[in-house]
C-alpha cells in the first residue's frame, strides 16, 4: 500500500506543474489586448469639421510597424480655428511615437463655428494605422527620407504685454517668416494682428524662440519660406 504522503507528493507536483504551463499563456494574452485599447470618440461640443487633416506618419513608428492613436484637447476661436497655445495632449497609445506629428496636424484644423464664439474643451483623435502591406515591415534605420514637411520642436506661449492683461484685452497675431536648412527662424514680419500693434513684439520675440525639424527633400534638409504661424493671447474663463 502506498504511503499517504507520497500520494499528497504527487499531487502538489501535478499542481505546481499545471501553474506554472498556464501562466505563460496568461501573460501573453495580457501583453496582446494592450495594444488594441480603442480611443474614445471624438467631443467636437457641436462644431462641424470644415477641413480635417491627414497628420505624417512619424517616419520612426512607420518603419517599426507600430500603429497608435492621440487624444487631444484644444479650443476653437470663433471663426473655426484652433487656438494652437490651447493644444494639449490627454492621452497617447503607444507612448513617444505620435504626439508630435497630431499636435502639427491640430494646428491646422478648421471647423464651422455658428456659435459665433470661442468653444472649448473640444476633444479630437488622431489614428495610426498603417497600410496592410506595411503592417509587419521592419525598415533599417539608414532609409533614406525622400520627403518630409516641417515638425515644430519647440512650441513657444508667448506672456500678455505688461498692462495689458489687466485691461481684459484678447487678441492674435499671425506671423509669416523662413525656417532655415538647420530648422532656426528668421527674417520674422507681422502678417496680421487683431488688435492692431498690441501683441506684436512679443509675437516676434516667441517666434524667434521656435525650432522646427526641417523640412527634407530627397534627403537632404532644405529652407522654407512665407511659414505661417499663429499666436494666441486668452484670458482665462
Amino acid at each position: 500500500m502506498r504511503p499517504l504522503w507520497l500520494g499528497l507528493l504527487v499531487i502538489t507536483l501535478f499542481a505546481l506543474t499545471v501553474c506554472e504551463t498556464r501562466a505563460p499563456s496568461t501573460r501573453a494574452a495580457t501583453s496582446n489586448t494592450s495594444f488594441e485599447v480603442e480611443p474614445p470618440p471624438n467631443f467636437t461640443r457641436g462644431l462641424l469639421a470644415r477641413r480635417t487633416v491627414e497628420p505624417l506618419y512619424p517616419l520612426r513608428a512607420k518603419n517599426l510597424g507600430i500603429e497608435g492613436w492621440v487624444l487631444l484637447r484644444f479650443s476653437v476661436d470663433e471663426n473655426g480655428a484652433v487656438i494652437n497655445s490651447t493644444i494639449q495632449t490627454i492621452e497617447e497609445q503607444p507612448s513617444g511615437y505620435f504626439e508630435l506629428a497630431s499636435v502639427t496636424a491640430a494646428r491646422r484644423l478648421r471647423f464651422e463655428n455658428t456659435r459665433g464664439e470661442t468653444v472649448e474643451d473640444v476633444r479630437y483623435v488622431f489614428r495610426y494605422e498603417l497600410e496592410e502591406s506595411n503592417q509587419f515591415r521592419v525598415e533599417p534605420p539608414s532609409v533614406d527620407i525622400q520627403f518630409r514637411e516641417l515638425l515644430p520642436l519647440r512650441l513657444i506661449t508667448p506672456d500678455y504685454p505688461p498692462g495689458v492683461e489687466r485691461q481684459g484685452i484678447e487678441g492674435y497675431v499671425i506671423v509669416r517668416f523662413t525656417v532655415t536648412d538647420r530648422g532656426v527662424v528668421q527674417d520674422i514680419v507681422i502678417d496680421e494682428s487683431e488688435p492692431p500693434g498690441i501683441f506684436d513684439n512679443e509675437a516676434i520675440a516667441a517666434a524667434a524662440r521656435l525650432r522646427f525639424d526641417p523640412r527634407i527633400v530627397a534627403d537632404v534638409p532644405v529652407q522654407v519660406e512665407d511659414v505661417l504661424f499663429r499666436f494666441d493671447w486668452r484670458l482665462p474663463r
